[in-house]
């Protein structure tokens, strides 16, 4: 009764809710892979009018970095359009020592957006982003009060359904003291696959912790260590880490 409660005063808050553009910002995360350390990711967002361009750098670091020297570099642009924010582009690279590869994702004129790993075309269909410019979709969403929010991602490969779902709200350690998250997740039964956001309210719902379990159960972790140039050290050890 009590999700019941919650997911009808959700959609009633949303039919009436107004999201302010995103802020630009910048954050940096500590990555992990089973609770191995392996690398650091810097994001930054800036806005122009009501254009967005979202950009990733991640290497590999700590002794990931004796045996790897791995750069991926990402590019998500966004517009904003009746509120909300809506795919333009997205571009992959991946440096590995001397070699690279990358792929590319763009709307054309015909309002289909091509794939050029897949070489394919694809019809645009509601709430598409690709895999590191949802993010921010997520953030504007989670302004507008929606605590149930369904997109479709395009992947290197396809294209993918996920459902968030609100889970509860989790208070985070850091090394300035505890921050509230709001929890939400994506699961699959069939496949296991479980993707998990924790978005802190003071940071206009930031990612601050985002983790990925596939369906061999591999852990892969993105942890807050700055945002917006301030230190915010977090604790990877929560109760389920445990």
């Amino acid at each position: 009764m009590k999700y019941l409660i919650t997911i009808i005063l959700a959609l009633v808050f949303q039919s009436t809710a107004y999201a302010a553009p995103v802020k630009d910002f910048t954050a940096s995360y500590d990555l992990y892979h089973n609770e191995f350390f392996i690398g650091k990711s810097k994001r930054s967002l800036n806005t122009e009018n009501k254009n967005l361009t979202f950009s990733s750098t991640a290497e590999t670091a700590g002794v990931a970095a004796w045996f790897f020297n791995i750069t991926i570099t990402e590019t998500s642009k966004l517009r904003l359009k009746n509120k909300r924010l809506n795919f333009v582009s997205y571009t992959f690279n991946e440096k590995n020592g001397d070699e690279n590869k990358g792929y590319q994702l763009r709307l054309d004129k015909n309002h289909n957006f091509y794939n050029s790993h897949m070489k394919k075309l694809y019809p645009v269909t509601n709430n598409l982003h690709d895999t590191l410019g949802f993010t921010v979709a997520i953030m504007q969403d989670m302004q507008a009060g929606k605590r149930n929010i369904t997109y479709t991602i395009a992947e290197k490969d396809n294209l993918k359904k996920y459902t968030l779902k609100f889970i509860k709200k989790e208070n985070l350690v850091t090394n300035k003291g505890e921050i509230s998250t709001l929890k939400m997740e994506h699961y699959d039964p069939k496949t296991k696959h479980r993707f998990t956001f924790w978005c802190a309210e003071d940071m206009n719902f930031l990612p601050v912790r985002i983790r990925n379990i596939n369906h061999k159960g591999d852990e892969s972790l993105l942890n807050l260590t700055h945002f917006n140039q301030q230190s915010v050290s977090l604790s990877i050890y929560t109760d389920e880490f445990e």
